[in-house]
């Protein structure tokens, strides 16, 4: 039975019609302050209609949200003892709360469908009295209020999902967006989704294993696609990672906190991917997460909606400044000698896609199509940090977004051959420059640098914190940045404040064998300059943006060698006329003869060939003398010299014939 107050709303408002088969409001309905509404049938707010709800208002039926809806006090309640199951959805894919209870008591009680790709916002708390909440697809749940858990939780619990590779030799980093009794475990909070799409608020529990071959299986289902014998997980791969202890196998039930992260193998499932179901209360508010310095922590995105990477770091930023994403590269079994794969990783200049090869049995294909990590981690997306100093890590609802995977903006890494993604999230600022640099090893490994221009930052040439980024799982073949000298780490990610022509990246590249090196430009965002690759040794430029550059060099670790510059050679060939006065040559009697008639002090002088590698070196006895012999026993070919001075350094050319 309607009550007084819904009537008076109903006389009231222009443009709001009233039925007992419908409610639809095409204006404004405006619920005040303490008063109480009762909608015992579906409701539909028109994509012209604003509900504002202040009271309480209380839902028998479904909601349709295609305008404007919001709410500053007050509850809404989803509350009936005839309806077992309700549903939000609308075309405006978001709706807002300021308290939520449910408390469906219906026989044969489900509760609340949210619809796929659609935002239930919520200021402060949730009740679960009775039902469940169902987050279809990629419906997500966020709350805004501060500090600690509000919800209280009955009977009811939430249910969300999430995709995992669906072959059973390759590893997911996990974290759970629900917790039973303040924890999560398998047991009580993952299910099998494999029939989500048709029985999705009755998902099977999850069956587990423990020998030999130590694979998982997956479901076994009927005719109509229902879950017969739900899927099975060897608990054999269930790790999380202790700071200071390594990996730690886990069961299936084990506890971890809200924040955790842990790792495990799929099913073998034919399907694209194996659908997983969380299910429990989600969480919501501040989690703490200890970290000490000099540590490395798995970790996640603890609540059932996409985390703001950039929010997350920033908050932490004395603690840890990026987030490192393992992304498998084509395991095709339990040995880890052959594991393949790499970590991508994310700070606030940007993100790069993890080093893998572009094609390997079971593999990717192609690493070009793995686009970096977007600023939005998905839901249950687990990651590692690295920890610079000692304290606790902060996660809360501040860093909460609605973000999905469909629409790219944010990514959940189960990279398989049949599903990647690819496009970086660019959310950043207009005047943002990004450079990528590539490099490709004999094995075809790819190796991606990211370069970033950012105006609005401090960040300049020396290490910045929150923009530079050290790579963690370096192959033996490899190509990073040097910044400040720094020979201890190799960096994947450099941020700078603003450009200009005369800067200069130092490189370092390790090689490990012999064969196809090469060294290329991904691609450029918002950047039209040339860039070049310079040589410190030969002082040569070559023009990345024209082609790529086949690196001849022998095995070995060339942290000096090679710079990224924006200036060709003859820009920054020397102008000093002392400098230029000097004359180097091979005399064709086996000396090396340098003229110095201007007396210039020579510091030192070395010869190489013309793959790079140093055949004469000499820094003493070069001062006061207007012309050195210096024996030389080399084969005829191409020299280059380096000649360090008082007033600079020069290259010439030796032609030794």
């Amino acid at each position: 039975m309607r009550s007084k107050h819904f009537l008076f709303y109903c006389l009231l408002l222009f443009n709001f019609l009233c039925s007992y088969a419908q409610i639809v409001n095409k204006g404004i309905l405006q619920i005040t302050a303490s008063t109480d509404v009762y909608f015992k049938n579906e409701y539909t707010n028109k994509s012209t209609g604003t509900h504002k709800s202040n009271g309480n208002l209380y839902l028998n039926n479904n909601f349709i949200n295609n305008g404007t809806t919001t709410s500053a006090s007050g509850t809404t309640y989803f509350k009936s003892i005839t309806n077992p199951l309700v549903t939000i959805s609308g075309t405006s894919k978001a709706i807002n709360f300021n308290n939520l209870e449910i408390d469906i008591t219906a026989t044969n009680t489900k509760g609340v469908s949210v619809a796929d790709g659609f935002a239930l916002n919520i200021v402060n708390s949730l009740n679960l009295r009775s039902g469940d909440v169902r987050l279809t697809g990629e419906a997500q749940l966020i709350q805004t209020h501060v500090g600690a858990d509000a919800n209280t939780i009955g009977s009811g619990k939430v249910l969300i999902d999430q995709q995992g590779y669906a072959s059973a030799y390759k590893f997911n980093y996990w974290s759970s967006p629900i917790n039973n009794s303040g924890v999560f475990s398998l047991v009580s909070g993952k299910f099998d989704g494999t029939d989500a799409s048709i029985n999705p608020f009755n998902p099977q529990e999850m069956l587990f294993s423990s020998g030999s071959p130590y694979n998982g299986s997956p479901s076994v289902v009927d005719g109509s696609n229902n879950v017969n014998t739900a899927l099975t997980i060897n608990t054999r791969w269930i790790y999380k990672y202790l700071q200071s202890g390594g990996w730690v196998s886990l069961n299936n039930n084990s506890g971890l906190n809200p924040g955790e992260g842990y790792i495990m193998k799929g099913t073998n499932t034919l399907l694209v991917d194996q659908n997983y179901t969380y299910y429990g209360a989600p969480n919501n508010g501040e989690y703490i997460v200890p970290i000490n310095s000099g540590e490395e922590s798995l970790l996640g995105n603890p609540y059932p909606s996409a985390l703001d990477a950039d929010q997350f770091i920033n908050d932490n930023i004395l603690l840890f400044d990026t987030l490192y994403f393992w992304v498998d590269g084509g395991s095709t079994s339990h040995n880890k000698t052959t594991y393949l794969g790499g970590y991508a990783m994310r700070n606030l200049s940007g993100g790069t896609p993890p080093s893998i090869a572009l094609s390997s049995p079971g593999g990717l294909g192609n690493s070009s199509s793995v686009a970096p990590p977007s600023q939005y981690v998905s839901v249950a997306q687990g990651f590692f940090v690295s920890g610079y100093a000692n304290g606790s890590i902060v996660f809360n609802n501040s860093q909460r977004a609605f973000k999905t995977e469909s629409s790219e903006d944010a990514h959940f890494y189960r990279a398989d051959d049949t599903e990647v993604n690819t496009k970086e999230n660019k959310a950043i600022g207009a005047d943002n420059q990004y450079i990528r640099l590539g490099y490709q090893d004999p094995e075809g490994f790819h190796r991606q640098l990211l370069l970033a221009f950012l105006p609005d930052t401090s960040a300049d040439i020396h290490y910045n914190f929150g923009y530079d980024a050290i790579i963690i799982d370096n192959r033996a073949d490899d190509l990073f940045f040097v910044i400040d000298n720094d020979l201890n780490n190799t960096f994947a990610i450099q941020g700078v404040h603003n450009f200009n022509k005369a800067l200069e990246f130092p490189l370092g590249l390790f090689i490990s064998e012999t064969g196809s090196h090469e060294i290329m430009i991904d691609e450029v965002d918002n950047f039209e300059n040339t860039i070049y690759l310079k040589d410190n040794v030969l002082n040569t430029t070559h023009n990345l943006s024209d082609s790529n550059f086949q690196v001849n060099l022998p095995i070995g670790e060339y942290l000096d060698r090679y710079s990224l510059v924006f200036l060709p050679q003859e820009s920054l060939s020397v102008s000093d006329d002392k400098l230029l006065s000097i004359g180097v040559f091979y005399d064709g009697n086996k000396h090396i003869v340098l003229n110095n008639t201007a007396r210039v002090k020579i510091e030192s002088i070395k010869i190489f060939n013309v793959l790079g590698q140093e055949v004469l070196g000499r820094n003493k006895n070069l001062n006061n003398k207007d012309k050195l012999q210096i024996p030389f026993n080399q084969s005829k070919g191409i020299y280059i010299a380096n000649i360090k001075t008082s007033n600079g350094k020069l290259t010439k050319k030796i032609l030794n014939y």
